[in-house]
């Protein structure tokens, strides 16, 4: 018996090495469960590029948005374990959701296996340019000025664009009312024509319209300033250290995926990663390139759902159906 044990093992340890020396085979399907154009898009799509070349075969961008995220997510989730179908995690879809929805129709660590880190970014306070202040503090004197007169906007309910605001918010006592906005664009719209006085967005889009005199942008979120804005403070520098949203992208394939086909796709994202060509461009979108292994995105993924779990707790907010 022990020596049949020993023959299944390593029948089944070579059938594993054999199915990685053949994978890929055929295309692979990368889940982005947002919008196409949006920042993980972008993103996604270079990666998916550059990986064509690394593996051999087509990486297929397959958008699927809706409904927060649950929709791609779990369609990646159901799919057969096989490297075949990976999806675009995010904050969103693997950290904060678990956090806010009393149910979900994946579970970001039981249903998926990490493969890799590929950025992190921060978002940015935007205001209208039409707002009088040059600076946070600026802001935060005008806005207590008219206390209870204005508004901040997020580019969704239980996102972490409305987590910064309601932070700041309570922070610096604005007493200011949230409008919870159905995506980003939609959002930048109503901040460029002053409809709300400020929003934390993602800073490639808040530098586009900041250029072209449409909006503000007083400060970051994160630890350090960034290298797409060198001149924008971060809230810690204006005084708001607890203003912290971080945001991430990640690869992952379904659970029970052959570790073999894992560390392969690994391998291939780190060396995408390490391409000078690539690193430019990530960071004209605004996004860093933070390139980390399959078990430290999964270590990663299990501090941010801590991270954001007590994030949520100190605003208040009730997780939803």
């Amino acid at each position: 018996m022990f020596r049949h044990a020993i023959l299944t093992i390593s029948c089944l340890l070579a059938a594993t090495a054999a199915q990685a020396d053949t994978y890929p085979s055929r295309p692979i399907t990368l889940v982005v469960p947002g919008p196409a154009g949006g920042t993980p898009d972008v993103v996604a799509r270079m990666v998916a590029d550059k990986l064509r070349t690394r593996l051999g075969q087509p990486v297929i961008v397959e958008n699927k948005a809706g409904a927060n995220g649950f929709i791609g997510s779990a369609a990646a989730a159901k799919a057969p374990a096989d490297g075949y179908t990976l999806l675009m995690g995010f904050a969103q879809t693997m950290a904060v959701n678990p956090v806010t929805f009393k149910k979900l129709p994946y579970d970001p660590v039981k249903d998926f296996t990490a493969v890799a880190r590929l950025v992190d970014f921060e978002l940015a306070l935007a205001t209208p340019a039409s707002v009088p202040a040059a600076s946070l503090g600026e802001l935060v004197s005008w806005l207590r000025a008219g206390r209870g007169k204005y508004s901040y906007g997020s580019f969704g309910a239980a996102s972490p664009s409305q987590f910064a605001g309601d932070m700041f918010n309570r922070k610096a006592q604005l007493d200011m009312q949230h409008v919870p906005y159905k995506g980003s664009a939609p959002l930048v719209t109503d901040l460029v024509g002053g409809q709300v006085q400020f929003g934390f967005v993602v800073l490639q889009v808040a530098q586009q319209l900041a250029q072209g005199g449409k909006l503000k942008i007083l400060a970051v979120t994160g630890e350090r300033r960034q290298p797409a804005a060198p001149g924008v403070p971060t809230m810690a520098e204006a005084g708001y250290p607890d203003v912290n949203a971080t945001g991430w992208y990640g690869l992952y394939a379904p659970q029970g995926t052959p570790a073999a086909v894992v560390n392969k796709l690994d391998e291939a994202v780190g060396q995408v990663m390490k391409d000078a060509d690539v690193q430019r461009k990530l960071i004209e979108q605004g996004v860093n390139p933070a390139y980390a292994g399959h078990d430290a995105l999964a270590a990663y993924t299990r501090s941010e759902i801590a991270r954001w779990r007590d994030i949520v707790a100190q605003t208040g907010f009730s997780a939803q159906d």
